[in-house]
């Protein structure tokens, strides 16, 4: 085929996929109403705020699953396309140069300027406007601190109007979008002045998302060449500057990029739970809230058959954090108990963290939570509120968890969990599974249930994964490297793992439109 013809095969795609989009949007539509219109970039849909239906209903269609899928080839075919057209120097200097716009971002949220800009409303604010805002909530009088330069203001907030993460509906008068409203914690100016510590509480946890991956992990994947490459010129001198004269003392011995990033040899998480991180670790647990967009919340509801489950069956959240996975199935699965296992620090916070409107599920004892480390042997028995002693579990259910380690680690968790299963305790495995960039030749390898060889029609010219509509999965993926030594896994890999520890993987299913995939496994 030529180049060409390619360029106009994903020119195709792009309109058929729209088209698509729109028929469904046009067969939610009233008998004799208005169609529904897809929501408008330009536009703010708050979450904490009151819409019309008809702006409810445009914007829960965009998590249709036909309407994912459609959206999802644009962005593949808009992304191929525009990789196969724009000049390489400058597509070059952009993603050298990414960095920047995650900077930006976290400025936008660590400033406040998105509740300051859905203050304003949609005609927006100027920037000295913005500023003196801004410095309204930093005390900058009172602190001696240098007042936010309008100037410099412009030019970060250009920079995201220019990639679509706000507006400039003026000269230097920004006003909020579809995308940075999204960064909203629906919180009062008078809010954040008096209680800023206060901020990610009785949130979706976006905003703390945000604040994490802008400054733990963009500093460490900032260290990732450094760390992989340590003999390089520029390592080596770096890390002089750096670290200084060690005094006769050993060099510190950096495992990650993390670890060099914040000079520390600690592992990420224990580092989290020194007592000057306290506010950093109630926002992990925001944050992981918060990274609940990978998944679709209705996904983990119908990625497994609880409703077969036996009233008081008792599932075991495995390194469950705060139990947000928990407290969704036990909202949706009453008949089920939920123990949340996870590191004493994390246990002592979690129902504050939760918050009110979880303390009757809780307090009833259909999520409770219990202190255990996923690397030591489970107990003999669990006590479950309700329930009484139990040696195992109906189901494990592992959310969010394998990325966070290296492999021997994910196997001696996984080995831990066979040797406290019965013969029917099953593993659900909740996480990325990424696919090949190209399409998986599987000809020699069992057939799992529900996994796929390409995420693209054969014959398709976009790639096998879908590109650009996926990279965030392979993005975490880096992440994760820099930040753990560890990885987002390929099917082979996750049931490679699995099969060494003593369970076989049964089944994927895969989250519609995602790379977010449940993976079922069964003891052997």
């Amino acid at each position: 085929m030529s180049t060409f013809a390619t360029l106009r095969t994903l020119h195709t795609l792009i309109g058929d996929a729209l088209g698509e989009i729109e028929r469904v949007y046009g067969s939610e539509a009233e008998v004799g109403g208005p169609l529904l219109d897809y929501p408008s970039l330009d536009v703010p849909y708050y979450k904490t705020a009151s819409h019309d239906a008809h702006e409810d209903a445009a914007e829960k269609l965009t998590s249709n699953p036909a309407v994912v899928n459609a959206a999802n080839r644009i962005v593949a075919a808009c992304g191929q396309l525009a990789a196969s057209v724009h000049r390489p120097f400058f597509q070059l200097t952009e993603a050298v140069m990414a960095d920047h716009i995650a900077s930006c971002l976290t400025y936008l949220e660590a400033s406040h300027t998105v509740e300051i800009l859905r203050a304003a409303g949609p005609n927006g604010l100027h920037v000295r406007d913005i500023a003196s805002a801004i410095d309204g909530m930093r005390a900058v009088p009172k602190a001696d601190l240098e007042p936010t330069d309008p100037s410099k203001l412009s030019h970060i907030l250009r920079l995201l109007a220019t990639h679509h993460w706000l507006r400039e509906v003026g000269p230097d008068i920004f006003a909020n979008n579809r995308l940075s409203a999204l960064v909203d914690t629906g919180k009062t100016m008078d809010q954040l002045r008096e209680t800023p510590h206060k901020k990610y509480d009785d949130t979706d946890g976006i905003a703390a998302l945000v604040a994490m991956k802008g400054d733990d992990f963009l500093k460490s994947v900032a260290h990732m060449t450094d760390h992989l490459l340590p003999e390089r010129e520029r390592s080596v001198i770096s890390r002089k500057l750096l670290d200084g004269d060690h005094n006769g003392q050993r060099p510190a011995k950096y495992k990650t990029p993390f670890n060099l990033a914040f000079r520390t040899e600690l592992g990420y998480f224990d580092w989290l739970e020194l007592s000057e991180n306290k506010s950093r670790l109630a926002e992990f647990g925001r944050a992981m809230t918060g990274a609940r967009g990978w998944e679709v919340t209705e996904n983990i509801i119908d990625a497994y058959p609880w409703k077969d489950l036996p009233r008081d069956s008792v599932v075991i959240d495995v390194g469950g954090g705060i139990g947000s996975t928990s407290v969704v199935l036990a909202k949706a699965y009453p008949h089920l108990r939920f123990v949340v296992e996870d590191r004493q620090p994390v246990v002592e916070i979690a129902p504050s963290v939760l918050g009110p409107a979880q303390a009757e599920l809780i307090q009833s004892g259909r999520v409770s939570f219990k202190t255990h480390s996923f690397f030591d042997p489970q107990p003999p028995t669990i006590e479950v509120p309700g329930v009484g002693s139990i040696s195992s579990p109906s189901v494990f259910v592992i959310r969010g968890c394998t990325h966070n380690w290296p492999d021997a680690d994910v196997e001696k968790i996984f080995r831990h969990l066979r040797a406290a299963a019965a013969p029917t305790t099953e593993l659900l495995i909740v996480d990325m599974i990424l696919p090949l960039a190209c399409v998986e030749d599987a000809e020699d390898e069992e057939q799992i249930p529900g996994a796929e060889r390409s995420l693209v029609p054969e014959g398709s010219p976009l790639l096998a994964n879908l590109g650009k509509a996926s990279a965030s999965g392979y993005m975490l993926d880096v992440s994760m490297l820099a930040m753990l030594n560890a990885k987002e896994r390929t099917l082979r890999e996750i049931s490679g793992l699995a099969r060494a520890a003593g369970w076989k993987v049964t089944s994927m299913k895969r989250a519609p439109g995602s790379v977010w995939a449940y993976t079922s496994a069964k003891a052997i």
